[in-house]
């Protein structure tokens, strides 16, 4: 299974980055620490990436989206929930995971 079977919303942000090997998807909260923290991870280390904060869209949107995630990964989405190219997936903010999947 893969992102592409999931419906995510029209307002994902888009960052630039030299990096761009990989195609990085990242559901987030926009209250949250951790979330901060990864986008700022990725944008310091030059990838580029997708977010989607999970918190601004209506209530349905976001409570089916995160049964969508879970469903299709096997993995309860906590935030940031971060997706590499479709398959690869790591909920939370760990960086030294993060650095391994986008090797």
């Amino acid at each position: 299974m893969s992102l592409d079977q999931i419906k995510i919303p029209d307002n994902v942000v888009n960052v630039e980055g030299s990096r761009n090997r990989h195609k990085i998807f990242v559901a987030t909260l926009s209250t949250c620490m951790w979330c901060k923290k990864g986008k700022e991870w990725l944008k310091e280390n030059g990838y580029a990436y997708s977010y989607l904060d999970v918190d601004k869209i209506p209530l349905e949107e976001k409570n089916r989206l995160k049964a969508e995630l879970h469903a299709t990964f096997g993995v309860r989405p906590r935030f940031p929930f971060i997706v590499v190219d479709k398959l690869a997936v790591d909920s939370g903010y760990n960086p030294d995971i993060w650095e391994d999947m986008l090797k």
